[in-house]
């Protein structure tokens, strides 16, 4: 942001100016509302003094004037306004010029006002610079090039009227007084407002990227909720729970580096993030070595059993490919039980979208008998996906703290199994 006030960004100067003379139109209007207040007053007031030429000669000025101060008051409801700022100049070159016109009514009347001319022409010009310096919105180069043809203007007056040269003096003085208050008025509104905009840009941004942050790890409409105080418990039916788990993990940590490890394990939770966006399946968290999804949750764009096993296999394989390019011996167990479960948030620190509830234990427990580079179902998950994909006879296992279960494993291609 430069010295007279101008964004690098052609865009965001745009913003600027147009946020800026939006928000400044409730005191334009109160600014045109004491002008027109003001000649409506000395109207009025004049003809008890000035005769009738007089006041014929000022309310011909006056009305123009009048007429220009309700004409900004009505540009204002315009969007013309806001996105035209060079109708400033414009508005305010008119004023000039019927201020002149007023200038020259009052000169005549200076027996009745015992105010010069030339003095005249000091208070109005002056008043008019100071009023402008706070019409002119978001536009301080023009302004400044405003203000400066006016006091070059009136120099040429000064330099044509029949005073001596030490009146001219004090006069071009006590103008320049006027000019250099009403510029630094603009100005410092101007830099002052910049600054905010500046400021509230940064915060939006700031904003942004906490949000942005904030969705990663929550789903918006959730983070909306929490926002509003709300308690985060949503009922679930018929959600598609999916276990997937590292084949023999502590051994590969024996194997590998710390680092070679951790870059390792991010490898293969990458490739099932991309998995699961490419099926519409919801990634719920990561524990260690192990990946939690679900079909039919939250924020799943998919539901149904037949969608979680289509996430496994193509998991399955892009996790041999990985072991067979990287030479590194790793495969992995999945295990899908369908069921209702309930979805929430709680705590109030690290806050994520979880699942509770028995088919979140029997998935676990179905993953852990699967075998390596395979995918062992529930019978539930089967009744939703015989049609659609092929498995083994059922096997009835006793499953830790379930109790005897069928399983169906699901009939994989040309996958190497490895691991152990």
């Amino acid at each position: 942001m430069r010295l007279l006030g101008k964004f690098d960004d052609p865009d965001t100067e745009r913003a600027y100016i147009a946020s800026e003379r939006e928000a400044r139109i409730p005191a334009t209007r109160f600014l045109a509302g004491i002008g027109i207040v003001t000649l409506i007053s000395y109207i009025a007031f004049n003809p008890m003094h000035f005769p009738l030429d007089g006041v014929l000669a000022y309310n011909l000025a006056a009305g123009p004037f009048v007429v220009l101060l309700v004409g900004l008051t009505a540009l204002t409801f315009t969007r013309t306004y806001v996105e035209k700022p060079w109708v400033d100049a414009i508005v305010f070159t008119l004023m000039a010029i019927v201020m002149v016109m007023l200038i020259d009514a009052l000169g005549d009347q200076s027996a009745v006002t015992n105010i010069s001319r030339l003095s005249m022409a000091v208070i109005n010009l002056g008043i008019l610079m100071v009023f402008a310096s706070v019409g002119f919105v978001a536009t301080t180069r023009m302004f400044f090039i405003w203000a400066a043809v006016l006091l070059a203007l009136y120099a040429v007056f000064l330099l044509h009227a029949d005073r001596g040269i030490v009146n001219k003096v004090y006069s071009f003085t006590n103008f320049t007084t006027f000019f250099t208050f009403a510029c630094f008025v603009n100005w410092d509104i101007d830099r002052r407002a910049r600054s905010t905009f500046a400021a509230n840009l940064a915060l939006a941004d700031e904003q942004a990227k906490t949000e942005e942050l904030l969705h990663n790890v929550l789903p918006e409409d959730v983070a909306q909720r929490l926002r509003q105080g709300e308690v985060i418990a949503d009922s679930y039916g018929e959600v598609s729970v999916i276990f997937i788990d590292i084949v023999g993990f502590s051994k590969l940590s024996k194997r590998l580096s710390p680092g070679h490890l951790v870059k390792t394990l991010n490898i293969i939770f990458g490739l099932a993030d991309s998995s699961a966006d490419k099926h519409g399946i919801e990634k719920v968290k990561t524990v260690g070595d192990a990946y939690l999804a679900v079909a039919g949750g939250h924020s799943s764009d998919a539901s149904g059993a037949v969608n979680a096993i289509r996430f496994a296999e193509t998991m399955i394989h892009e996790v041999a490919a990985f072991s067979k390019k990287s030479g590194i011996d790793v495969a992995i167990r999945v295990g899908i039980h369908t069921g209702n479960v309930v979805g929430g948030v709680v705590g109030a620190n690290r806050l994520a979208y979880d699942y509770w509830g028995d088919t979140m234990n029997v998935a676990s427990r179905i993953e852990g008998i699967a075998e390596p580079n395979g995918i062992a179902v529930s019978e539930s998950t089967y009744f939703e996906a015989y049609d659609s994909v092929e498995f083994t006879p059922a096997e009835v296992l006793t499953l830790k703290g379930v109790g005897d279960t069928k399983v169906f494993r699901v009939v994989l291609g040309d996958v190497q199994a490895t691991g152990a």
